[in-house]
């Protein structure tokens, strides 16, 4: 009898806390799963007992270079290109790196911290669009349940499988990966907190514009979806401009004039992109890296996006055999077409991120689909789709990022005798950049201020070639008068060497060398003052 009423008072318990947060018990669990796969990277990477880089992505790359942004925008609010060690202007306004830098600045927080201080806004901007959006377009019960699990948690499985079954090789593993990867929630949470904020306001806007309401805050919406993530918003003008052309055709009906102003308002923030892609050398640099194609592996074949995607494109077309009289419904059947037409589209960088959010109206789409020819499925049957769904595709992503952590090919950690070393040259001040393995290019710019010669792929000029050589300076396998050669080249007046057992440069650069700093594994080697050093890269913005 105790036991009966204990858990009945717990239940009500939660019932009462989910009450308070409008949701039913099965939406907040939902929540508290997402709050915990948001941190499946973190929390393990916290428990090793080594201090973090402050990347928790299965790209820390990536990561490491908005933390470089956040700390130019800190000290300049515009951010220039800290991996090229070139001359160059700050261009470039990020809204939210600007105010991680103001938490970095005013709080005194570490500059991954204020960047982590996005992930609960993150998160729940992601939970906050699935549920409402899914509410929109379904009734409450199982049918609601299963759209938000599906929208949140999908991990299109063929990754996992192709992975497991050694089909094709790592070139094809790394395909499916990619596809899935653009597709899936979680990605966006391990390390692409503007991605996540920017996808999952999409639905949000679409929401508000059928409400016929708040124009102001809409503009505002469509215009950070476009900043923080231009796909999405070229994606959102798509889908606007393609319901109401669905609505001319049947109905005869003129677009209200405050769908123009949306669609104005994600206009602007791609158009600055557009003309930075244009006038700025570093963010020429960018689109050409970034290109299509740009690099061997980034190649989707259509039989694979197919295969990625038929799991819940097959069930979702049975949905477009239903009758769609809402704005809200003529918009989720568009919102694939756009996704679809924006990664065809000739223009911009890098397609593939026009699939982000993809799960989202593929989710509702298929859930309608399925009910349309099963009305009452068996919640068993259920519950193995959604496993298939979720379960091996999440058991993958997380084998991957664990063995990225294991293989040490990624900086996730900094050592202490790297942090003595980037903090003696973030506060000596003499002018000059830094040369460095492209393993620790990555976070020197975000720890010392000062500009690197190889770091971020796409801000590296002939990045291939600079990793290549620098690597191979460092590691021993480019000696004598080419390796001098090279590292004069380079108007580095800072050499750091991190610690992986690298190859002892004092006796290569004997007579170029002013000074050799040792920090327990790290060295800094100090080149003598030439021409080219100082314009390559002034003082750090410490000094």
């Amino acid at each position: 009898m105790n036991l009966a009423i204990s858990s009945g008072a717990r239940r009500s318990r939660i019932d009462s806390l989910a009450a308070r947060l409008g949701l039913d018990r099965y939406e907040l669990g939902v929540l508290l799963v997402l709050a915990g796969t948001s941190l499946a990277i973190l929390i393990p990477l916290a428990t090793r007992g080594r201090p973090l880089s402050g990347s928790d992505g299965l790209f820390p790359a990536d990561q490491l270079q908005y933390f470089a942004w956040i700390r130019d925008s800190a000290h300049h609010v515009l951010i220039g290109n800290m991996f090229d060690l070139a001359p160059g202007d700050r261009p470039f306004f990020h809204p939210g790196f600007f105010l991680s830098a103001m938490a970095h600045d005013v709080l005194g927080i570490s500059i991954p911290l204020s960047y982590q201080l996005w992930k609960p806004v993150a998160v729940g901007l992601t939970f906050a669009g699935t549920l409402l959006y899914v509410r929109r377009l379904l009734p409450p019960g199982g049918q609601r349940l299963t759209a938000l699990i599906i929208g949140l948690f999908a991990v299109m499985p063929a990754s996992a499988f192709v992975t497991w079954t050694h089909w094709g090789g790592k070139g094809r593993q790394y395909i499916f990966d990619f596809i899935s990867g653009e597709m899936w929630s979680g990605q966006y949470l391990w390390g692409y907190l503007m991605t996540a904020i920017a996808v999952f306001l999409l639905p949000l806007v679409l929401l508000g514009i059928e409400s016929r309401r708040r124009l102001i805050l809409l503009c505002l919406g469509a215009f950070l979806i476009a900043y923080l993530q231009p796909w999405q918003g070229a994606e959102l003008c798509a889908i606007i401009a393609g319901v109401q052309a669905w609505r001319w055709l049947a109905t005869r009906e003129r677009p209200p004039v405050r769908y123009l102003a949306i669609i104005a308002a994600a206009v602007v923030p791609l158009a600055y992109y557009a003309i930075l892609s244009a006038a700025d050398e570093s963010w020429k640099l960018a689109a050409k890296a970034n290109a299509a194609g740009a690099q061997p592996s980034w190649n989707w074949p259509w039989w694979a996006m197919v295969l990625t995607l038929l799991p819940l494109a097959a069930p979702a077309a049975l949905a477009y055999r239903l009758p769609a009289r809402t704005w809200q419904e003529q918009a989720v059947r568009i919102w694939p077409f756009a996704a679809l037409a924006v990664y065809l589209q000739p223009v911009g960088t890098f397609p593939y991120h026009s699939f982000q959010g993809l799960t989202i109206p593929l989710a509702i789409l298929a859930v309608q689909g399925v009910a349309s020819v099963w009305a009452k499925p068996r919640p068993a049957l259920v519950a193995l789709a959604l496993a298939f769904l979720i379960l091996p595709g999440f058991a993958h992503k997380i084998q991957v990022a664990a063995n990225n952590v294991h293989l040490g090919a990624d900086p996730y950690f900094i050592f202490p005798g790297e942090q003595h070393a980037l903090k003696y040259l973030a506060h000596d001040p003499r002018a000059g950049g830094v040369l460095a393995p492209a393993y620790s290019g990555f976070f020197i710019p975000y720890t010392t201020g000062r500009e690197t010669y190889v770091g971020a792929i796409s801000w590296s000029p002939d990045f291939e070639k600079r990793r290549a050589l620098s690597d191979s300076v460092f590691e021993g396998r480019i000696t004598g008068e080419p390796a001098r050669q090279f590292v004069l080249s380079t108007h580095a007046r800072f050499l750091f060497a991190d610690c992986r057992k690298l190859h002892d440069l004092s006796g290569e650069l004997a007579g170029l060398l002013e000074q050799v700093k040792h920090f327990g594994c790290a060295t800094v080697y100090v080149m003598k003052l030439r021409p080219g050093m100082v314009e390559a890269a002034g003082k750090p913005d410490a000094s």
